[in-house]
């Protein structure tokens, strides 16, 4: 046990954040290769079974995300245990790890009804779709705050939140947080519509999303390159805005990183469709959507952290004119 207790926690928390990405990826692969009905309606055991030995690959892939989940959950009561050892000396760890208990318990809850209510498997309605799509939101804030929770991991973070007054920064910021949790929820939908109805080739996809007779999440998944770019034209701006009116020169290396990780993204995002979504591209893709959202998780926090610094002069929309900082 003291083996245990004396863990350093950056090492839990890192832990806790890479073993959640693998389980999102995993369960990815559990979507794309058709196992999510490998366990049949059982939860938690798997096909009636705690270890379902004599059965098939798809309900070894699904048993195996399974239980990586539950590696997932372990890690996190572990975090939290050790976050709240140090409540009084971290206090901003212990809230941070609490969160992300609280969002583990809810994919736990999600990933439970997905098996027991049958929407797995040859399921092709858009309750489906939908479930997933929300799955997917919830695993994204998960990752957001776990990056936040390995954050604080490491002494000497500032707490509370000095954001007080800072009212028109805090909507930007918010609002791009917003953007891609809608642009992931579109990834979602689109994901679902290329899984239940794979197209057979670029054009007749595009016909199909057009077509008034298509299923409704083939018609939607037409709009997630739209949002993509749209997401992408704000998030660079208000990354420009920000880099200048409020460098906060904790969040730079951040910053430089997650303009390059949405570009790439859009490439990646724009071989995927052209090839039709090969595993590996597919993977990819999600892997870069949820580093872009733990960035900017980690800018927006450390900017709207960060003291104001002389801007030269410059004046942008939000601020006053009493001064040249970000508060009211």
């Amino acid at each position: 046990m003291n083996r245990f207790t004396r863990v350093k926690p950056h090492r839990i928390a890192w832990a806790a954040l890479i073993i959640n990405a693998v389980v999102i990826l995993q369960g990815a692969v559990v979507r794309i290769t058709g196992s999510g009905a490998g366990c049949g309606r059982d939860w938690p055991r798997c096909q009636g079974e705690v270890l379902p030995l004599s059965h098939g690959l798809a309900t070894w892939i699904e048993f195996s995300h399974r239980s990586l989940s539950g590696v997932a959950l372990l890690a996190g009561i572990w975090l939290l245990l050790t976050a709240l050892k140090r409540r009084r000396s971290m206090p901003g760890f212990a809230t941070m790890a609490t969160l992300s208990m609280a969002f583990l318990l809810v994919e736990a809850l999600i990933g439970a009804f997905t098996v027991l209510s049958g929407l797995t498997g040859d399921n092709v309605s858009v309750e489906r779709g939908l479930l997933v799509a929300f799955h997917l939101l919830n695993s994204l804030a998960l990752t957001g705050v776990l990056a936040l929770t390995t954050l604080h991991s490491y002494p000497g973070q500032p707490w509370p939140p000095a954001w007080r007054g800072r009212s028109a920064l805090k909507w930007l910021m918010g609002m791009g947080l917003l953007a891609m949790m809608l642009l992931m929820f579109s990834g979602g939908i689109a994901a679902m519509g290329n899984t239940m109805f794979p197209p057979e080739s670029l054009e007749a996809g595009l016909a199909e999303d057009f077509s008034a007779q298509s299923h409704p999440l083939v018609r939607l998944r037409i709009l997630h390159p739209f949002i993509a770019i749209a997401v992408g034209l704000y998030l660079w701006l208000s990354l420009a805005w920000t880099g200048l009116a409020h460098p906060a020169p904790q969040a730079r290396r951040y910053r430089r990183l997650l303009a390059w990780v949405y570009a790439l993204q859009l490439l990646v995002g724009t071989a995927n469709l052209a090839l039709l979504g090969p595993v590996l591209l597919q993977l990819l893709h999600l892997a870069l959507a949820v580093t872009a959202f733990m960035l900017w998780t980690l800018v927006t926090w450390l900017t709207l952290n960060a003291p104001p610094l002389p801007t030269a002069g410059i004046r942008w929309p939000w601020q006053t004119q009493r001064g040249t900082d970000l508060h009211d």
